[in-house]
């Protein structure tokens, strides 16, 4: 069964970039996604210690992408907004953009839309699992936290850190 973590929105918080990574790894994740704003290339030290692929997207708050690109070169791949792929035959779309995800999960035809940017823990089922892990960070809202989605039966747990 395939295991796929959902971040967002870390904004350079390390001690709960640090708390994912290792609820992720204690849960086994074969990919973790990130949809946006991590905002400093030395948040990837925190993210080196995954025990599983990161694939990403850049955020409004991301400056310096370049540097961000280079940082985080060694863990995996972040891509302009959105990122479309195919994991283990499970189609995703990641974007840090809610709208783009809500225009996206109309008859897209993907298996997960991933979003970022509002905060906000939102999962929706429908033609596509749309999903919002919320902040990592948790500046805004006071609750750090992340989507755990386990592909082949769709289910999803969100973990406040």
């Amino acid at each position: 069964m395939d295991r796929i973590a959902v971040v967002a929105d870390s904004h350079d918080n390390l001690r709960m970039i640090e708390r994912a990574v290792a609820v992720i790894n204690g849960w086994g994740a074969d990919l973790v996604v990130h949809c946006g704003d991590y905002v400093a290339p030395f948040t990837a030290e925190s993210f080196r210690k995954l025990n599983a692929p990161l694939r990403g997207v850049f955020g409004n708050n991301d400056g310096d992408r370049p540097a961000l690109k280079k940082a985080y070169a060694v863990i995996g791949d972040l891509n302009p907004d959105p990122y479309r792929f195919t994991f283990n035959g499970f189609s995703m779309l990641i974007t840090h953009k809610p709208r783009l995800a809500r225009e996206a999960a109309v008859g897209a035809g993907y298996d997960l839309i991933a979003f970022g940017h509002d905060h906000h823990v939102r999962v929706e089922h429908g033609e596509s699992l749309v999903i919002c892990p919320g902040e990592l960070g948790g500046w805004v809202t006071g609750r750090a936290s992340i989507a755990l989605v386990e592909v082949k039966i769709a289910n999803v747990d969100v973990e406040y850190l």
